[in-house]
């Protein structure tokens, strides 16, 4: 009987000691190049920085997140891979992002004329830590211009000399 005292403690010690795992913050967002750019789809590529405000390492699952522009949504970002996240440390989280045209369109004066956007991220990221699971929510908001004429330009030059080059 004393045995079973001691065991019981123990579980509810260490279920006790289990912290709730509390969502990463995205920090911001670096490295956006167009994969692809055209008339129907356009393929963007960036890093989102990140730091993880837990006192323990997790590991990142999934993301599932819609992308928001001026408070309309722009597309869907889903990240299903498995990231060490380091405890109380910064990490890098990669974004690919396949975005229509007709979505770009209404914004290509302000684009090319660098206005800024305000950009949200707004979703959930499923987290293990040993046996436990747990969906934190992500909400991430700024305010940025994206300089796309200049990658589009740079791009295209890249193109065109690659082609003399041949």
């Amino acid at each position: 009987m004393q045995s079973f005292k001691v065991y019981l403690l123990s579980f509810i010690v260490f279920l006790c000691s289990c912290a709730t795992p509390k969502s990463f913050e995205i920090k911001g967002v670096k490295n956006v190049k167009v994969e692809k750019a055209g008339f129907k789809d356009n393929i963007f590529n960036a890093e989102l920085d990140c730091y993880n405000p837990n006192k323990f390492g997790v590991v990142l699952k999934k993301i599932d997140c819609d992308v928001f522009v001026n408070d309309q949504k722009l597309t869907h970002y889903f990240l299903d891979t498995q990231i060490e996240i380091p405890s109380q440390g910064n990490f890098t989280l990669p974004a690919r992002l396949e975005i229509a045209f007709k979505s770009i369109l209404g914004y290509g004066v302000d684009i090319m004329f660098n206005k800024p956007f305000k950009i949200a991220v707004v979703g959930k990221a499923t987290v293990t830590k040993g046996i436990f699971t747990k969906n934190v929510a992500i909400n991430y908001t700024t305010t940025k211009t994206l300089n796309l004429k200049e990658a589009v330009v740079r791009d295209l030059v890249k193109s065109v000399q690659g082609q003399l080059n041949e």
